[in-house]
């Protein structure tokens, strides 16, 4: 199992955006269908773009479960019809009882007729199609192609299917003690980090370090640990939100992460941004975006 953070690919002296930190936890709530007591990890609330300067998180030093990789440099990825003539009536000519009568009549035959044949026509008309998905853009179907050559001969391009249209900056660092190979990349101004271990026993013990139970006081609402399937159904396993705190150059920041992985592989994936500056001290971003792509 590596000796870093959950980061993957990240050291102590990275941060979990494209220069900062990389891990996370839960603690109460379900962030599964139904969502945690503190919020759902589902779609709920946009995700706000990457912090500026230093905020750029734990991507390159804050990685507890990372080393850091010589050469590495600090990159800021921020990278209704109108109506119609308005019809007058006309005063109704001077009629006897009887052609009234027979109008009347009329009018409620035409009525009762047009009622029943509406219906008929909705109960025998076909389904109408469901509406398409909208395809992938030039620069989503540009990133897949390019994101799957770099996730390419590693068994982790499952748990990373529904992201790779939307990764950015993805490279293959050196993989830590315990683990085969990992990718680490930017994700709407968050750091998303894809291992694969020796074993499923090295992944677990990955994701006990990542679990040290300073969540709930670090970063409130955390939600807690469970197990079930991705909102895609494509990976069913642990989720984990977590948080820890991360020293740079003088000055110490909080760094929230959450950690899902499949059961059945030794294979995990995990999301880290700087809990004040990426996420604004709120929870609901990180799930929401994980949510749309898990």
């Amino acid at each position: 199992m590596p000796t870093g953070s959950p980061t993957s690919g990240m050291s102590a002296s990275e941060t979990p955006y494209p220069g900062g930190p990389a891990s996370g936890v839960p603690a109460s709530g379900s962030p599964y269908p139904g969502g945690p007591a503190s919020g759902s990890p589902y779609p709920g609330g946009p995700i706000s773009g990457p912090p500026t300067g230093s905020a750029y998180g734990p991507f390159h030093g804050g990685d507890p479960f990372g080393e850091r990789q010589e050469g590495w440099t600090d990159t800021p990825y921020g990278f209704s019809t109108p109506p119609g003539r308005r019809i007058e009536p006309s005063p109704p000519p001077a009629r006897n009882r009887l052609v009234i009568g027979i109008l009347a009549g009329l009018v409620a035959g035409l009525l009762l007729f047009g009622t029943g044949g509406y219906f008929v026509g909705r109960a025998t008309a076909p389904n109408e199609p469901k509406a398409q998905q909208p395809s992938l853009g030039s620069f989503e179907q540009n990133q897949l192609t390019l994101n799957r050559a770099t996730f390419a001969g590693t068994a982790l391009t499952p748990i990373a299917e529904g992201f790779l249209p939307y990764l950015t900056s993805c490279t293959r660092p050196r993989a830590n003690t315990g683990e085969k190979a990992r990718v680490r990349c930017s994700l709407d101004g968050m750091s998303a980090i894809f291992v694969e271990y020796d074993s499923v026993a090295d992944r677990d013990r990955a994701r006990a370090k990542a679990d040290t139970g300073d969540a709930p006081e670090l970063t409130p609402g955390v939600a807690r640990a469970t197990e079930g399937t991705t909102p895609s159904g494509r990976i069913t396993g642990n989720y984990l939100e977590y948080a820890y705190r991360l020293t740079e150059s003088g000055t110490t920041r909080t760094v929230s992460g959450v950690w899902w992985d499949d059961a059945r592989t030794p294979v995990a994936g995990y999301l880290l941004a700087y809990w004040k500056e990426g996420l604004g001290e709120k929870w609901e971003p990180m799930r929401d975006l994980w949510s749309r792509y898990a």
